[in-house]
């Protein structure tokens, strides 16, 4: 719990900028009586908890007239988002109301809230465990539906509950363990070998089951960027248009028309995709598509994918092959895309693989839309396969690196059993995928580590 003596907090928990409604929430031991200093009930003197009351709102306690009307919701502790009291003041969306309101409340004894800390709060009074209130902020901006969904399951503790388990199995299996060399005059008869190993090798079964599911979650959150490349004229803005379904980049039968890099967003089955529509690589004269050419090269480094677009009703030409070059040069996972594939066909499957060998192969016909062929091929590439409905999905690089720690700390434990080791040398590896595990639901989390991550949310959450 938080102590007594914690300062009141408030903050504005709506978005900079104009709009129908904003929020000014407060939390702490004086939330109610520091509100009830600028915002005026008709006919009560305190509010009923959990239900709005029409108030006006004043700037400060001495004004003349109040700034604007609105409505006071209070939520005592414990039942309240932080647990403890918490009082939200719903008035008009304006930046300026928004701000006298939070000023006053500052001038009446709040403190302003630091990035995270009503989370921080909930976090402190076991509202939530430390992987719920990640979820809060990845809940917040989730780049698409499929990674709603899977902050929504982390707040809602189905990843907790998952390492939870794997967790309470080593201390269940530690405590036998210890017990046999705490107790060992007493006659405590030891677990046989094969047993201690069967048990350890579920543990890593079942951790390594957490981490097959992170590579998937990871790119839901972080999403991927690909760039479209090859020489001009070959239907590479064309195809971005058709993966993204609007006219964003401007076709033309004039090679050289894309002289810049454009990047777009798209959702590609849960994963967010940034997407680069380079300048054609050839050697030019044109100092604007020279330096269009410079940029499609940077823009290809910083990709995580490439997709070389070839005109497939006309053969490879030395542009085609030097454009592969560069491609090939990147060590980038590759889509060969063969568009134009409603003309007469010029180049085999051989032919355009060989360019790239590590690549995979698609036909597109981009100026109908048909691209389900490369949506398919960037999703094996990227690796969005696996998993399955059930499966807890891990998105987050920390709760990757301590679930990896996890592991390795069991396979000492392993190879400790397998050398025939003392009992004390199993228990080493167990007792770090304890603290391992603990550092996702934050049993181990030290304050760097808090302070780290209620840094990165906004103010106000």
């Amino acid at each position: 719990m938080t102590s007594p003596g914690a300062d009141t907090i408030a903050a504005i928990a709506t978005p900079p900028g104009v709009g129908g409604i904003g929020v000014v929430r407060l939390s702490g031991e004086r939330a109610l009586e520091i509100a009830l200093a600028l915002a005026r009930l008709r006919g009560l003197r305190r509010p009923r908890p959990r239900y709005a009351h029409l108030v006006q709102l004043w700037a400060h306690p001495d004004a003349e007239r109040p700034v604007d009307e609105g409505l006071l919701l209070h939520m005592p502790a414990p039942h309240s988002y932080t647990g403890e009291d918490v009082v939200e003041l719903s008035c008009h969306g304006g930046p300026v109301v928004l701000r006298l309101v939070l000023n006053g409340l500052l001038a009446a004894g709040a403190r302003a809230a630091h990035p995270g800390e009503f989370t921080q709060r909930a976090f402190l009074n076991g509202k939530l465990d430390l992987a719920q209130a990640e979820a809060v902020a990845d809940l917040v901006a989730a780049p698409t539906p499929a990674a709603l969904r899977t902050a929504a399951e982390q707040l809602a503790g189905r990843l907790s509950e998952g390492v939870r388990a794997i967790r309470r199995q080593c201390l269940d299996l530690l405590a036998q363990l210890e017990a046999e060399i705490d107790f060992a005059d007493e006659d405590v008869p030891p677990m046989p070998p094969a047993t201690v190993t069967d048990r350890i090798a579920q543990v890593a079964d079942c951790v390594a089951t957490l981490l097959a599911g992170a590579d998937r979650g990871i790119l839901q959150r972080y999403g991927v960027r690909v760039a479209l490349v090859g020489t001009p004229n070959v239907g590479k803005s064309s195809l971005m248009n058709a993966l993204l379904t609007t006219d964003r980049a401007i076709v033309t039968d004039i090679p050289g028309t894309t002289r810049d890099v454009l990047e777009e967003r798209f959702d590609l089955d849960g994963v967010p995709v940034v997407l680069s529509d380079t300048a054609g690589f050839r050697d030019t004269g044109d100092t604007v598509e020279r330096l269009g050419v410079e940029r499609a090269s940077r823009a290809l480094a910083t990709a995580n994918v490439a997709v070389l677009v070839l005109d497939g009703s006309r053969p490879v030409s030395a542009q085609d092959e030097a454009a592969a070059a560069r491609v090939r040069a990147v060590a980038k996972p590759v889509v060969v895309a063969l568009n134009k594939a409603d003309l007469p066909a010029a180049i085999g499957d051989a032919e355009a693989l060989a360019l790239v060998p590590s690549g995979s192969l698609c036909r597109t016909v981009a100026i109908r839309g048909e691209v389900e062929e490369l949506r398919a091929a960037l999703a094996h590439t990227i690796g969005l396969h696996g998993g399955g409905e059930d499966a807890i999905t891990v998105a987050s690089v920390r709760h990757q690196e301590a679930l990896l720690q996890a592991a390795h700390a069991i396979g000492a434990s392993q190879r400790a059993v397998a050398d025939n080791l003392p009992v004390d040398f199993v228990t080493i590896g167990l007792h770090g995928a304890v603290r391992a595990l603990g550092q996702i639901t934050g049993e181990s989390a030290t304050e760097d580590l808090l302070a780290t991550i209620f840094a990165k949310f906004c103010i106000g959450k």
